[in-house]
């Protein structure tokens, strides 16, 4: 079983579907078993590969992909400590699981955009 399967399998039976919640336990997952280009290699593969499997290729957005998991990774390096385990990390963590987190870096018609679903986008600085 893959890195991905085993993490997807455990934040399904946490979560019942793979909602926002269960993507960022598969990467927080990912990120604590792997180095990080590793891990985001890992999640990529993972996601486009369900994607496909379900026939949700439009649902796909590359920029979304590695945003969220650059944000858990930034938000795990904060602590210093591999130590944290899942329920800490979402407490601690909680502005991650609001969906419209990414809003702060883009713009929304940026990160629904075709090309950022197909390329990953840098984030943007917003003025606010």
């Amino acid at each position: 079983m893959t890195p991905f399967k085993r993490a997807f399998t455990q934040a399904t039976a946490r979560y019942g579907r793979f909602s926002h919640a269960a993507h960022l336990h598969v990467a927080w997952h990912l990120l604590r078993e792997q180095p990080a280009l590793a891990a985001l290699a890992e999640f990529r593969s993972g996601l486009l590969d369900l994607a496909r499997r379900m026939g949700l290729q439009d649902k796909y957005s590359e920029t979304q992909t590695v945003a969220w998991i650059l944000a858990v990774l930034d938000h795990l390096d904060r602590t210093g400590t591999s130590s944290e385990d899942w329920d800490a990390f979402e407490a601690r963590c909680s502005a991650l699981f609001d969906p419209a987190y990414l809003h702060a870096f883009y713009p929304p018609d940026l990160l629904n955009s075709p090309a950022a679903r197909t390329h990953f986008r840098p984030p943007e600085r917003l003025d606010t």
